[in-house]
């Protein structure tokens, strides 16, 4: 009589089809909601890194000019004495940073994930 009841329960395990229905609704749902907080994350991600590659590049530029007089006129000169070797140097947007320099100013800007120009501190302001 046992075996008779325990093979019964076996056929009748498992899932039926509404209940794999909602659960799968309710993961898409879930998914949903936590996409836009993720890409939310990776804008600040890269935001922070390019605040952070900016600053770096001001120090460089710093030193190079105390070092040599005058500003780098490309950034590629930096490397490898001032900034380690690199792939570029790129912004939020993984477009080329804009540098100029020349005399007592220099212009270093980058575009966030936003895709707003933002410009390093050191930047246009006279270095004596």
């Amino acid at each position: 009589m046992k075996e008779l009841k325990s093979k019964k329960n076996k056929k009748n395990a498992g899932f039926t089809l509404i209940e794999v229905v909602a659960v799968t609704a309710m993961l898409g749902v879930l998914t949903a909601m936590l996409i836009p907080s993720i890409n939310g994350a990776n804008d600040r991600t890269r935001n922070a890194k390019l605040k952070s590659d900016l600053a770096t590049l001001d120090q460089a530029i710093q030193i190079y000019k105390l070092d040599k007089g005058a500003f780098p006129g490309t950034l590629d000169v930096l490397v490898p004495d001032y900034v380690a070797k690199n792939s570029g140097f790129l912004d939020a947007q993984n477009t080329t940073m804009s540098y100029s320099g020349s005399g007592t100013t220099y212009s270093l800007k980058g575009k966030n994930a936003a895709g707003e120009e933002v410009v390093s501190d050191g930047s246009e302001s006279k270095q004596e």
